[in-house]
């Protein structure tokens, strides 16, 4: 008598599979998805029910995490912040600036921002389409990220100019141009594809951050030495 065949066990249909998902696992699905659709068509654009067929589930399940769609934006900006660690970021500011380390402290900003283009364009390119909206999180995120480092910056510099380092002027301005020098980079570089100058960012940032601080401080900054960091000679 022959044995019974055994019959092969019949492919999970992944939408089956999304379904199956619980928790905080179905949480963090979502907000990928939210943030990724709302970084390519802004929040006015983004629809709950698009939201909730690219997840597998219906928009009852989406409302069961996420009342609204407001709820969903601050959900992602509060989980940036968390990944971002800013109370860690400003005591490793605080360490640099006690040394008096100017290009260490400058470069360290730099790098962190335009690490932050690099590592996590979406939400950058969400926060683009916040400011053109008039959306809340523009704001919020200013508030929450900007603002923090950029007021330790601009005491740094306020700091500086007392102990008569850096030349006089208003501390805030002196910030303003540096974040908008290093955006503007990060921004070309990461969002649209272009200023990467044939060059390692980390060489780009060495060099932008030499001729902010040639602006501010009264000695010479050293020019960077490193190979391909200059224009080379015909």
């Amino acid at each position: 008598m022959s044995s019974p065949s055994v019959q092969p066990r019949p492919a999970v249909d992944p939408v089956v599979l999304r379904r199956r998902m619980h928790g905080e696992d179905r949480r963090r699905q979502l907000l990928q998805i939210a943030l990724e659709s709302f970084a390519r068509k802004g929040f006015s654009g983004t629809k709950t029910k698009d939201i909730a067929a690219a997840a597998g589930v219906s928009e009852a399940i989406l409302f069961r995490h996420f009342a609204t769609k407001e709820d969903l934006y601050h959900a992602i900006l509060d989980i940036k912040e968390t990944r971002a660690g800013t109370r860690q970021r400003l005591e490793e500011l605080e360490a640099l600036a006690a040394r008096r380390d100017d290009a260490a402290l400058f470069r360290h900003v730099a790098l962190t921002a335009v690490h932050s283009f690099r590592d996590d364009p979406a939400f950058h390119r969400l926060l683009l389409y916040a400011g053109l909206e008039g959306h809340l999180l523009a704001s919020l995120f200013r508030q929450r990220f900007g603002l923090p480092t950029g007021d330790f910056l601009a005491r740094y510099v306020a700091r500086r100019q007392k102990e008569g380092a850096f030349h006089k002027c208003n501390p805030r301005i002196a910030v303003t141009f540096f974040f908008g020098t290093i955006v503007q980079y990060a921004m070309s570089r990461h969002l649209f594809g272009i200023e990467d100058h044939g060059l390692p960012e980390e060489q780009v940032v060495e060099e932008l951050v030499r001729l902010v601080l040639r602006g501010l401080s009264k000695r010479d900054v050293p020019a960077n030495r490193r190979k391909g960091s200059h224009d080379k000679k015909a």
